[in-house]
């Protein structure tokens, strides 16, 4: 039996484990029965510019620990060729042979202690309690006084910590007189990390996709290091009883999961179903009855109805004109900003401001009631339709709390997922014209998703900081210096997608890249920005003014006029 199979699917499990125990940090072990190196940081993957993604040092990719991604070849190129094989590089410290040890290859993380769940029915059987009993005490929901296990009531601690965790159970197996083998597992601090090649990615699951997915069980595996690196960490400062015992309690647990899933890899489903069709017609809330009095009169909205129209919101109205800035017919408003295009049709899910803040009390309750809360304007005729249509996008990302950014469904359904939003109170800056791909998180922590499945496309996009040397369009002869990360929080984003299925991101920063590479720095203060259909153009609204800009090296200008208004 492998390392692997010994540790995650033990046949006999006390004389696996020690066989494990035994090789796991034995330096002259076969290098398939060894770790090759302690994983440390719970980083993924490195986004380097113009070359894709390399793992990161010390993660649960690793090249060092690992193997090489590609065959004979080190991380970072100094070391290359047949002639080279067998020899680690000086500089990155990665050995130059075949990428498939990354099949064989195993690393460990270090813990403070856990209890492996197979060695659980053995160490209940020794104590005479049950194993639900066992994970309890090992988990510090639980305390032992003598022969008796007691439960930890929720957010409170024991009062002396060798009674819980596993340290309690090693000190009770002690005192049963217990094989002195299962004594020595009891307490595990050691946990191999199976090769890369037994974890692989999950890919093309999304036409956009620009890496491939880490899946659930490599997250569950980047979770497992973070959580083992805090705990150690808490205990090196010394912490209240209580918080330790969480720590204990979250790494168990994490670590019982790991186990579990390795063993028997769930079979692939995607973070949330398929788009359900609507049973019933879905009433909206329509446009409100009022203008609120301090709303504004700058353009707040700005898209792309197709490659010569243009749809330019302000607070009070709205206008179709052509790129050249014509005016071909205007619309009320209706307190909404449009945030994608379905042929005629245009779906409206961000407010301007508050939703509340344009109505009156009860006024709100009652237009709200029954209805969900988005705005669908038909261009051709001019109107806001009253019922939801069925062929648009079922999906839209909402605030369930300040902090709380979720998906729901339009007839106000919530779809449960697990994904990282990034950030503490984490926005939608943007979205693709079809709605389908949602650009989302806070500063610097941000992911575009899927909102039909749920897929990470890019997860984390790249910083934002401008390149002093990339290209500057500059809007007028003195713009203002928007580079600063307090001025990006107030400035338009925006996100296209090319006919071949690559990502266009306008930053808060005035950045222009494609998530990899910066382009080029649009410098003024946008107030709403939108890309082309094919995403070869860039529309910024700044001041009271539209500009047209290529995507393109080097950027130019294309077109400039004045946003419409009613003055």
């Amino acid at each position: 039996m492998s390392l692997h199979d010994r540790f995650f699917r033990p046949s006999d499990v006390v004389a696996d484990l020690q066989w494990v125990r035994a090789r796991l940090l034995d330096p002259a072990a076969p290098a398939d029965e060894r770790s090759h190196g302690r994983v440390t940081s719970g980083d993924l993957l490195r986004r380097w510019s113009g070359s894709g993604r390399r793992p990161d040092r010390g993660g649960i990719f690793c090249q060092k620990i690992f193997g090489p991604l590609n065959d004979l070849r080190c991380a970072c190129g100094s070391v290359s060729g047949a002639e080279h094989e067998g020899t680690t590089c000086e500089r990155c410290g990665v050995l130059c042979t075949t990428a498939d040890v990354r099949r064989q290859r195993h690393g460990h993380i270090e813990v403070a202690g856990v209890l492996h769940p197979a060695l659980a029915p053995l160490v209940a059987q020794a104590l005479g309690l049950s194993v639900e009993q066992v994970r309890a005490v090992a988990r510090c929901q639980a305390w032992l006084d003598g022969d008796t296990c007691h439960s930890v009531p929720e957010d409170e601690s024991c009062d002396d910590l060798d009674t819980t965790g596993p340290a309690a159970l090693v000190a009770a197996l002690v005192r049963v007189g217990a094989d002195p083998a299962l004594v020595d597992l009891a307490i595990l601090r050691a946990i191999p990390v199976p090769p890369p090649g037994l974890r692989p990615f999950v890919a093309d699951l999304g036409p956009a996709m620009v890496d491939p997915w880490i899946g659930p069980l490599n997250e569950a595996w980047r979770t497992f290091v973070l959580a083992a690196n805090q705990q150690l960490r808490l205990l090196e400062i010394g912490v209240p009883p209580i918080i330790e015992m969480h720590g204990q309690r979250r790494v168990q647990e994490r670590f019982e999961a790991l186990v579990q899933w390795t063993a028997s890899p769930p079979a692939f489903r995607r973070p949330w179903p398929e788009p359900a069709p609507l049973a019933q017609p879905v009433r909206l809330m329509g446009p409100p009855a009022r203008l609120r009095d301090d709303v504004g009169t700058e353009v707040v909205g700005l898209v792309f109805v197709d490659d010569e129209r243009l749809f330019v919101q302000r607070p009070h109205g709205s206008w179709l004109v052509t790129t050249a800035g014509d005016v071909l017919a205007r619309f009320p408003f209706c307190g909404r900003i449009a945030t994608s295009v379905h042929g005629s049709r245009l779906r409206m899910s961000a407010w301007i401001g508050n939703e509340w803040d344009w109505f009156d009390q009860d006024e709100y309750w009652d237009a709200k009631s029954g209805r969900a809360s988005l705005a669908v304007l038909d261009l051709a005729t001019g109107e806001y339709l009253d019922t939801y249509p069925a062929d648009l996008p079922q999906r839209h990302l909402e605030h369930d709390q300040p902090e709380d950014l979720v998906v729901s469904g339009v007839a106000g359904d919530p779809v449960s997922g697990a994904l990282r939003w990034g950030g503490d109170r984490p926005a939608v800056l943007a979205t693709t014209r079809d709605g389908r791909y949602a650009w989302v998180g806070e500063q610097e922590s941000t992911a575009v998703l899927d909102l039909d499945t749920g897929v990470p496309q890019l997860d984390p996009v790249m910083e934002s900081h401008a390149d002093d040397e990339a290209p500057v369009v500059s809007l007028s002869s003195d713009p203002p210096d928007v580079r600063d990360e307090a001025s990006a929080g107030e400035m338009a984003t925006a996100l296209g997608l090319t006919p071949q299925q690559r990502f266009r991101f306008l930053h808060g920063t005035g950045v222009v890249s494609d998530g990899e590479q910066r382009w080029f720095r649009v410098d003024a203060s946008i107030l709403a920005a939108a890309f082309s259909p094919a995403a070869e153009r860039l529309a910024i609204a700044a001041d009271d003014e539209i500009v047209i800009i290529a995507v393109s090296d080097p950027p130019a200008i294309i077109g400039r006029f004045a946003a419409p208004n009613d003055g």
